[in-house]
């Protein structure tokens, strides 16, 4: 979302297409899987169960977690699936598989998103498989979302599950709509990614967290924002929470995560 992300991740497209991955800079060594051997290979069997075949993966896995893995299956040089992976009891990936279909269902003409092609366990291994998305350039969308985003988003996610405690004027949303998950790619199409924290919020919840997350970006759009709204008051607890995670995991807070916070007067 960066202008130098956007360069990096040009460069590194040019360099891929000219020689593929043996050009691109960084060290190389032996990555192993964090599971047991034959758990690894009953996890790469039960996807093949879901997508057909494939004939390579490339995986991202953060070094200080060894308990979450996202992998890009391949088929020749061609996408065949995408692939989370999560031991986390979190309900985030049941979350998102539970989004995505609402989504499927819907219909909806505003955005694309991934469609959940299948889903299960190994061990304590939690997957969901994922359609691909068309290998075109990402970029973000120029002065924010459409209106009909955020109301086909409510649209879609109006029969997600709601708890008892929720107030009844919160409405349905997809809890990490920020310029990263809303992508163009090639000359027109949009589409929304990453859907495990969908839920209710208070209303425009996931406009308010747009604009703060794109000002911490320092790419600001639409109206400042309003302190005193409540779904300020949401995300100003929401991003405390999550970044108090982050320090308790000794994970270390970047540029980002300090300025998120000092939009919510942090």
């Amino acid at each position: 979302c960066t202008t130098k992300g956007v360069w990096v991740q040009r460069t590194a497209w040019a360099l891929a297409s000219l020689g593929g991955a043996a050009l691109l800079p960084g060290r190389r060594r032996r990555w192993q899987p964090p599971l047991a051997a034959d758990e690894w290979g009953a996890l790469l069997a039960e996807i093949r169960q879901w997508t057909g075949s494939f004939d390579g993966h490339v995986v991202y896995q953060r070094a200080d977690d060894r308990r979450g893995l996202l992998l890009l299956l391949l088929d020749g040089d061609r996408p065949a699936g995408f692939v989370k992976a999560h031991t986390a009891g979190d309900g985030g990936i049941e979350r998102e598989e539970q989004a995505l279909r609402l989504v499927e269902s819907a219909g909806l003409r505003s955005f694309n998103s991934p469609r959940v092609m299948g889903a299960g366990r190994v061990a304590e291994w939690r997957y969901l498989v994922l359609s691909p998305m068309p290998p075109l350039m990402h970029r973000i969308v120029q002065g924010g979302p459409i209106p009909e985003v955020l109301h086909d988003i409510r649209a879609a996610l109006n029969t997600l599950e709601k708890p008892a405690d929720v107030p009844p004027d919160w409405t349905p949303s997809h809890g990490d709509f920020a310029p990263w998950n809303l992508r163009r790619l090639g000359e027109s199409a949009l589409w929304l990614i990453d859907w495990e924290n969908a839920r209710w919020a208070p209303p425009q919840a996931d406009w308010v967290f747009y604009r703060a997350s794109s000002a911490a970006l320092g790419q600001p759009v639409g109206p400042p924002l309003d302190a005193n709204s409540e779904a300020f008051a949401y995300w100003r607890r929401e991003v405390e929470r999550r970044i108090a995670e982050k320090t308790a995991a000794n994970h270390d807070l970047d540029r980002f995560d300090r300025r998120l916070l000092q939009t919510f007067g942090g």
